[in-house]
């Protein structure tokens, strides 16, 4: 589960977490509606869905049976490995999309066109503090992140509609911590 957790933490680096901390202009990162985004990293694909009402975003990586749920509005994540009924609870990260501490500071770029929708591209930096693009909707969906070149993460479908709750409930008769 420790691996599992790791690679976790490692997708929610490159994804979609809250700037409101952040020095004016910044993007919109928490999508105003519900949304069901998959992402391609390289040959991998992994699932995203942000439940506006709640602001609660599942995450389900490549890994089989194992996703994170991060609710933004109680500052909590939860990895869950439904393998071994188990979850490890965690504050969820201070940290913007490329893992730059909040505070950091953003510059606005142009637009571009990723999944058949219009994003803005916002430059931050990294934990190394290499420049960060991220490419954003109008409505705080992520669509891209890329340094230099290189993308880290692009979306390939985006659906929005209602979510069904169940998917960010962790069912009662997991064990908290691990492996009981």
């Amino acid at each position: 589960m420790r691996r599992a957790v790791a690679g976790l933490l490692g997708c929610a680096a490159a994804g979609v977490v809250n700037l409101a901390a952040l020095a004016q202009p910044h993007p919109p990162t928490l999508p105003t509606r519900d949304v069901d985004v998959t992402y391609r990293t390289g040959a991998l694909e992994q699932r995203w869905r942000f439940r506006a009402a709640d602001q609660k975003l599942r995450l389900d990586p490549p890994t089989q049976g194992v996703y994170m749920i991060l609710d933004y509005s109680a500052h909590r994540m939860v990895m869950v490995n439904d393998t071994e009924r188990a979850t490890i609870d965690a504050p969820a990260p201070a940290r913007t999309p490329f893992g730059a501490p909040l505070g950091a500071g953003t510059v606005r770029h142009g637009t571009d066109r990723v999944a058949g929708l219009e994003c803005t591209e916002w430059e931050t930096g990294d934990t190394a503090g290499q420049p960060t693009l991220a490419c954003f909707t109008a409505d705080g969906v992520m669509l891209r992140a890329r340094r230099g070149d290189a993308v880290l993460v692009e979306a390939d479908r985006v659906a929005y509609g209602p979510l069904d709750d169940a998917l960010f409930v962790v069912p009662a008769s997991y064990h908290r911590g691990g492996r009981p």
